[in-house]
């Protein structure tokens, strides 16, 4: 091979090591990360205080909730709620049979409404219910068949009404009960979003 032709070809680049004790590639990448630090903390502190200071979280449990909410969903709700209104999804503390337990329901009827429920069939105030695709008409009468809601309390029931322990069984609960509303879903991954509004 001829030795002049071997002077054009150009030494391979080193990493110079700088006074800093880096190389230019070091440099670069240590530029990079300095540069995602400031977002990645603001996305930590922002995430921190969605599920820990202004919201809380529960897990549904059953598909008493069914199609709105699955079985197993993670939910976003919020802390405590000052102003219910029907339709509202719910977090409920509840003592059931001795145990504390949370259920998920949506409210039906307000304080002062008069109710009448006819197998899974609810009129409130003498009108159907705001949320007809959730109604599902089977079965006989339950055994809460007409009252009207009492100061301080609401009536709730499961969208999937064939399989939902709720108001229409073991009667009103106090607003003071409602942990939350249900605002988003955030697991899993194929469900996350804001809570589906009645078609």
């Amino acid at each position: 091979m001829d030795p002049e032709f071997l002077d054009e070809i150009p030494p391979p680049e080193q990493d110079v090591v700088g006074e800093d004790g880096l190389t230019p590639a070091q440099r670069r990448s240590a530029r990079i990360a300095l540069a995602l630090v400031g977002p990645l903390t603001a996305l930590l502190l922002a995430l921190i205080l969605v599920f820990f200071v202004f919201f809380d979280t529960t897990t549904v449990d059953g598909t008493s909730m069914y199609p709105t909410l699955f079985n197993n969903d993670f939910v976003l709700i919020t802390k405590g709620l000052a102003n219910p209104q029907r339709g509202d999804i719910v977090v409920l503390r509840v003592l059931y049979q001795g145990k504390s337990e949370e259920w998920v329901k949506r409210i039906i009827g307000l304080p002062g409404d008069r109710l009448n429920v006819v197998g899974n069939l609810i009129t409130v105030n003498g009108a159907g219910e705001r949320f007809p695709h959730m109604i599902i008409d089977g079965g006989a009468t339950q055994p809460v068949e007409q009252l009207t809601v009492p100061a301080g309390q609401i009536f709730v029931a499961g969208d999937n009404r064939q399989v939902s322990l709720d108001s229409r069984y073991v009667g009103t609960f106090p607003i003071t009960s409602i942990h939350g509303r249900v605002v988003a879903i955030y697991a899993p991954i194929e469900r996350i979003g804001p809570v589906p509004e009645p078609r």
